[in-house]
Order: structure tokens, then sequence, then C-alpha cells
């Protein structure tokens, strides 16, 4: 579990730690989990909504598979649902 990950989605540089992940999602309603999920804070949510809501991409310039490796490398619980 790497404390701070650093890669690039579409030619953006990004930079995501743990906690930065966690406090995106503070007050943060989960939408419906369709296929992948990750645990935060013991809440589920989807993938895509974390990823976002963390990187503030859009949902469409990026993958789910990208948005779980990138949580699976900070440590959260990523699972399909």
């Amino acid at each position: 579990m790497a404390e701070k990950i650093e890669f690039v989605v579409n030619g953006r540089p990004i930079a995501l730690t743990r906690a930065a992940v966690s406090e995106a999602m503070h007050g943060v309603a989960a939408e419906p989990v369709q296929t992948h999920s990750v645990l935060i804070e013991g809440m589920r949510y989807p993938v895509k909504q974390v990823f976002q809501e963390a990187t503030g991409l859009d949902r469409l310039d990026f993958t789910s598979a990208i948005a779980r490796r990138n949580l699976a490398r900070l440590g959260f619980e990523v699972a399909r649902s």
C-alpha cells in the first residue's frame, strides 16, 4: 500500500493520497453500485464515483479498471459486486 501515488490519465498528471480520497468522499452520498465498488470509511461506493470525486476527472475520461487499480494501490478494498 502506497502513501502517495502518481499516474497519468489522458495526458493529465494526477497525484493522490489515501487521506485525500477519504476526504473527497466525506459527506458524499453513495450512488448505486453497478459492478465494482470500493470501501471507504465503512461505505461502499462505485469506483468511478470515488475516482471522479478524488481526481476531478470526468467519468468519461477514465475506465473503471484505471479507478480500481489506483484505488487498490492506495490500500482501499475494491470488490466486484
